[in-house]
Order: C-alpha cells, then sequence, then structure tokens
C-alpha cells in the first residue's frame, strides 16, 4: 500500500487560496487537510475524482516534487 504526503513545497502551495479546479488541486487540498499523508483509495474517496484521475494527478505531482511516498 503506498501512502502520499505533502513535500514541504506542496504544502506552501495547497495553502494558497487562488487556484482552479483541477484533479492537481484537489489532491493537494486534500492532502493539506487530512494531516498531510493518505493512501491512493483515501484519496479517490476524498475527493470524489475518478481513479485515473486521481493516478494521474499522483504521478504529476510527485514528479513536481509535491508530493511524496512514505
Amino acid at each position: 500500500m503506498k501512502i502520499y504526503q505533502l513535500t514541504q513545497l506542496g504544502r506552501r502551495l495547497a495553502r494558497t487560496t487562488n487556484n482552479p479546479d483541477t484533479p492537481n488541486w484537489r489532491v493537494l487540498h486534500y492532502l493539506d487537510n487530512m494531516s498531510n499523508a493518505a493512501t491512493s483509495d483515501q484519496i479517490v474517496i476524498g475527493t470524489g475524482l475518478e481513479e485515473g484521475e486521481t493516478a494521474g494527478a499522483l504521478v504529476l505531482l510527485r514528479r513536481k516534487g509535491l508530493i511524496q511516498e512514505q
């Protein structure tokens, strides 16, 4: 089971107020509200996104250094 958490940069970006409603931002905000760590299943349920959207967002956010796997 993979557990994802925000990096320091991800935490700062998640707390900005002017963000578009995209899968990437939903995942960032969800992780910020969940004490910075959640499984991919929890993220799917909590964000209301489909599994494919969530998987794509997790890959992109990890590449950008905004989240990391525990």
